[in-house]
């Protein structure tokens, strides 16, 4: 299926099925994708045409059953930053997609028309092939360019621990601790990393003033990514940031409550709850929702800004 096909198959694909429609869905994924032995499967949705891990029991899952990943989530985002006159999709534009994973996000926005490059970065390798291959056969590897690194705040060789029932939640490991979710147990592997802020500096072709938004998941990983791209944010103080802020994973990460509030402040001065665009907090106010979330509790999706 060639890009223009893709593109327009894509409107029909149902992402808010109905209760029947979910169990059949669940029932096909269970005994056609999860029970046959390990191998790639690929599935139709509304980010694109995506390769996954059949042994995936998380993004996996949703994908066959809802069809899409946070496909409201990622338009919300664009419409809400459009009408803020941030930037306009029409132009030439890029996202920056921190935790690239299967490459779900950058095909998402790309195929969908919200914005023209995308530039992924996924540190697992059995994910950045999946990645890889899903940026082919969505017919993306002119505008989407992907890195099989992690963003961190240092450069160099990191350990990596991987989850065995979510593929989506491996992590740099920072401590060896059991945790919550039993971390202690999980395989480790070493992993290449490097500073957003040295990456561009080694990549200077990358236009910097059209990357327009940073779509980030790492696990709690943000803190450091932040650090790691503060020179970025000081010069591109318009450039918003989508990200996951998990307390626990930013704990978990050897950044501290202080830290992460510090560096937030220092780069943004306000911030929306994802998909609830009817408040504007001061970036001030974040602490309160640190603190509303306790260890091992879930996190939440932030828009953060200077506005």
């Amino acid at each position: 299926m060639s890009n223009r096909a893709i593109k327009e198959t894509l409107a029909e694909v149902n992402i808010h099925p109905n209760k029947l429609l979910r169990l059949g869905r669940k029932i096909k994924w269970l005994f056609e994708v999860y029970l046959k032995p390990q191998h790639d499967s690929v599935v139709l949705t509304r980010n694109g045409k995506l390769t996954f891990n059949s042994k995936d029991k998380t993004t996996g899952r949703i994908l066959h059953v809802y069809r899409n990943h946070e496909f409201d989530e990622m338009y919300d985002a664009v419409k809400f930053l459009e009408s803020k006159q941030i930037f306009n999709a029409k132009d030439e534009s890029i996202v920056v997609d921190v935790g690239g994973y299967l490459g779900m996000s950058s095909t998402g926005f790309l195929l969908n028309d919200m914005f023209t490059r995308a530039i992924s970065f996924e540190p697992s390798p059995e994910n950045f092939r999946l990645l890889e291959i899903n940026r082919e056969i969505n017919g993306l590897t002119q505008n989407m360019q992907a890195y099989n690194i992690a963003l961190s705040d240092e450069k160099g060789s990191l350990e990596f621990e991987l989850s065995s029932k979510n593929y989506g939640d491996n992590r740099v490991r920072e401590s060896d601790s059991q945790g919550h979710f039993g971390e202690d147990s999980r395989e480790v592997i070493k992993i290449e990393a490097n500073t957003f802020d040295a990456f561009l500096e080694e990549n200077s072709d990358i236009e910097q003033e059209k990357i327009k938004l940073i779509w980030i998941d790492i696990q709690g990983h943000e803190g450091r990514f932040f650090k790691g791209a503060r020179q970025f944010f000081l010069k591109h103080k318009n450039v918003p940031v989508a990200t996951e802020f998990w307390p626990y994973g930013i704990e978990r990460s050897g950044v501290s409550k202080e830290e992460y509030l510090q560096v937030a402040q220092e780069l943004f001065n306000s911030f929306y709850l994802l998909n609830e665009y009817d408040k504007m907090y001061k970036i001030e106010e974040l602490e309160k929702f640190y603190n509303a979330h306790p260890a091992g509790g879930d996190g939440l999706n932030l828009l953060l800004l200077n506005l």
